[in-house]
């Protein structure tokens, strides 16, 4: 039985989590309600996002939507961040971790809502670095917690490096191709989560990654930011929820 709702659970994943990122912040306490461990429960949203980034690569690459030379310089923070994150997760004290979580989907939505606009005065090189930093951030935060991380990315791709929300996810998935296998490694060797678990979480969330990434290229930019401000605004209705 547990198999069969990670299976759903999984497909369902991968099709919110190819399109505007945020699944993780349902299906963890899914998981949990199911009775999995805190770190395998972690541990199987992380194989949920290595099976989205294979899943959607295929349909964003014949796209022509991946900016490769960003997505490889983006790759760099992004795994040094999933490194410290998911090695560091352990520690989070879970009233913590509702506030840390809280906070950033606030952020989040501020800048969905903000009009995105050509910033002046502002060194191009100088800009990048912030951006880059924010990746680095954006690192942390998906290697430890696994939870709107592809979220917060985009919005770091479109605020800082000035691309569609099409682009940038497209981008994010190829970027965030180390990031996930480091940080699904890490948070295996410190779980007891079987292989067969692991496996079905991957396969489901590889199929409805295929399926979302093919609804979001077909869609376009507007459809990839209705999206993301839906499931943000339900994310913080979830955190919000928690609390009482």
């Amino acid at each position: 039985m547990e198999i069969i709702l990670l299976a759903l659970l999984g497909l369902i994943m991968g099709v919110v989590t190819s399109i505007s990122g945020g699944a993780g912040v349902f299906a963890v306490p899914t998981m949990l309600a199911f009775g999995i461990p805190p770190i395998n429960a972690l541990t199987l949203n992380r194989t949920s996002d290595v099976g989205v980034v294979f899943g959607a690569l295929r349909k964003y690459y014949h796209s022509k939507n991946i900016e490769w030379k960003l997505a490889l310089l983006a790759a760099v923070p992004l795994g040094i961040g999933a490194i410290a994150g998911a090695n560091f997760v352990i520690n989070i004290p879970e009233q913590v971790l509702n506030y840390i979580i809280l906070f950033g989907i606030a952020v989040g939505i501020f800048f969905l809502l903000k009009p995105v606009k050509q910033r002046k005065g502002i060194q191009k090189k100088s800009f990048n670095l912030v951006g880059f930093s924010f990746l680095l951030l954006v690192g942390f935060w998906s290697g430890a917690l696994g939870m709107a991380g592809a979220t917060f990315a985009v919005l770091v791709f479109v605020n800082f490096f000035k691309k569609s929300f099409l682009q940038a996810r497209a981008t994010d998935v190829a970027a965030a191709i180390p990031e996930t296998l480091i940080s699904t490694g890490i948070l295996y060797f410190g779980s007891t989560v079987e292989i067969t678990a692991m496996l079905t979480m991957f396969i489901s969330s590889f199929i409805g990654a295929w399926i979302g990434s093919h609804l979001a290229v077909k869609h376009g930019n507007k459809f990839i930011k209705l999206s993301m401000i839906l499931i943000s605004a339900v994310m913080i209705i979830k955190v919000i929820s928690d609390f009482f």
